[in-house]
């Protein structure tokens, strides 16, 4: 019995390629992986109802990477204004969003290796170490008695040496993890695919959440006397932070991220590994659209794709072909992204001003302003993601038809309500400056505003980000070809990193400029028009995509 499912599924798998004109290193790395993987897929074959044995070692892996990362996002906007002392005008945001950027480039670098030299599981150890060694550089170098130096006295060299070996680490991984996850699966185990990317993203945002909550509270902490000359400057620049349990938190993250890499290396032995290319993926796709466009200039659109496929196969013209067409549907994503990722730093800042409800203080509070603005996204994520993708969603398409309010819909619907979103986080900015009861300057003044406003902010756009982001994933997964969708699903990643930098700079020109007449009220209008110029754009874009699905080249 359990040979015939093997045969099955050996079937299933080159029916996948029934009709593709593959070249030899295709057929070769095909042949590659079904005999490095022969062992156990007979296992997995046994019983292909029930889950691969190695997810139970990634899952993990995954819930406590994510812990580290959005352990460590909440308090490095803090670190370093108040313990590197980037004081200046909005110089701790534009590090921030500089940190963030680079978090979402360096995928790029994580595929290409997993893809073209490296298998997955090569590229995840190598950079998960650079990843643990960046977390203890950064602990240490930031830790005052170690340094023998006190605190807010630190250098700046060394936590900024972790924080880039961080970067690469959380970065380059990211298109791998989830790929080999789902590389564990075969053809016949569909349903056993979308269970594992459904515990997947639950493993992402329950680390995420936590995490909110722990690495705050433990940073709010005071450990060390603050030298009298920091508190002149902070009184100066009207400041008053909060703690500064830094490098024990960082601890606690080195230590996480330590054991996530331990358990996921434990299942080495349990993993189905695809073999990479052996060569430089984009060479071939670049070579190809290369060959492509001289032709076409040559010969026309029709004979110059003939001519193509004739010399480079159809398989890789429309392999190369449908990156192109993805990447000129995604390419307004950044403007979203550059107003999702303020909830980190202009969002926090406007927090700052706000009250603490139930009469709580900052240093013990469920509700101070760097909690409320890490964990309310992840838990209305938990809380959404599942409504939509297992009701809502399917409830549309059998009313309507998918074609209706289809992944790209979903994506302009996202971005209008993200500019929905900001409109009104300048109505409640403008409600905090109208009611603060110090004599501090605008936007810096404290308010009986209550923080609970920011809430609905938060409902509001991690509402969006289900409608943009899960569905941006989702087409960029199915509208690419098998070789390219660690790639694309870098490339879409690239789009957030992307958005951070346009973060820094719009803050640069706007609120951080020599005399600058904005307020944040201002610059929050200013984004909400460019999520709307941002989901007009996309509406046309919408307008000619014609879905691979449709296409005729749809079984390649």
């Amino acid at each position: 019995m359990a040979d015939k499912k093997i045969e099955e599924g050996a079937v299933e798998v080159n029916n996948d390629f029934e009709g593709l004109d593959l070249t030899p290193n295709q057929l070769r790395l095909k042949k590659l992986e079904i005999e490095m993987n022969k062992h156990i897929d007979e296992k997995i074959m046994e019983n292909p109802e029930k889950m691969p044995l190695a997810v139970w070692y990634i899952i993990p892996n995954e819930l406590g990477e994510r812990f580290c990362y959005y352990g460590l996002t909440p308090i490095l906007k803090n670190f370093l204004k108040y313990q590197l002392g980037y004081l200046d005008k909005v110089d701790a945001n534009q590090m921030y969003h500089i940190f963030q950027g680079l978090c979402y480039y360096t995928p790029i670098l994580g595929s290409l290796l997993s893809d073209s030299y490296l298998d997955k599981f090569k590229t995840i150890v190598i950079l998960s170490s650079l990843y643990v060694f960046g977390f203890g550089l950064l602990t240490i170098t930031s830790w005052p008695t170690i340094m023998g130096v006190e605190t807010t006295k630190l250098a700046r060299v060394g936590p900024l040496l972790g924080l880039l070996c961080i970067t690469l680490g959380t970065g380059g991984i990211k298109p791998c993890v989830s790929a080999h996850g789902g590389d564990q699966f075969l053809d016949v185990q569909k349903y056993g695919l979308q269970k594992f990317y459904n515990y997947f993203y639950m493993a992402i945002n329950t680390g995420a959440l936590v995490a909110s909550y722990a690495s705050p509270a433990i940073q709010k902490k005071t450990f060390y006397t603050v030298p009298n000359d920091t508190l002149a400057l902070w009184e100066k620049a009207e400041v008053r932070p909060t703690g500064n349990g830094y490098p024990q938190a960082f601890l606690m993250l080195t230590v996480f991220m330590a054991a996530a890499l331990g358990v996921f290396v434990a299942g080495f032995k349990t993993y189905r590994v695809v073999p990479p290319t052996g060569k430089f993926i984009l060479i071939d796709i670049f070579k190809v659209a290369g060959a492509y466009w001289t032709n076409r200039s040559k010969l026309g659109k029709e004979e110059g794709y003939k001519k193509t496929c004739e010399d480079h196969t159809e398989g890789m013209v429309t392999e190369m072909m449908d990156l192109g067409k993805v990447i000129m549907a995604i390419w307004p994503a950044p403007i979203f992204w550059m107003a999702f990722n303020q909830n980190g730093t202009v969002w926090q800042d406007l927090g700052d001003q706000m009250l603490i409800p139930f009469g709580g203080v900052a240093e013990s509070s469920f509700f101070d302003s760097a909690t409320v603005n890490n964990i309310w996204n992840p838990f209305f994520i938990i809380i959404l993601a599942p409504i939509f993708a297992n009701w809502l969603f399917p409830m549309l398409d059998k009313k309507f038809g998918p074609e209706k309010f289809g992944l790209m819909q979903r994506m302009i619907a996202g971005q209008f309500l993200a500019g929905a979103t900001f409109i009104l986080a300048a109505v409640i900015q403008k409600s905090v400056n109208a009611n603060c009861f110090d004599n501090a300057s605008l936007d810096v003044c404290r308010s009986s505003t209550s923080i609970l406003w920011q809430i609905l902010m938060y409902f509001c756009i991690t509402l969006s980000e289900v409608l943009f982001s899960i569905s941006g994933l989702n087409f960029c997964y199915i509208e690419v070809g098998k070789r390219t969708k660690s790639f694309c699903a870098a490339l879409w990643l690239f789009t957030v990193g992307t958005g951070s930098f346009l973060t820094k700079a719009l803050l640069a020109w706007t609120l951080g400029a020599d005399n600058t007449t904005w307020t944040r009220e201002t610059f929050f209008y200013l984004v909400a028009g460019m999520c709307f110029g941002s989901a007009a754009i996309q509406y046309v874009i919408s307008r000619s995509y014609v879905p691979k699905a449709l296409r005729p080249t749809a079984h390649l």
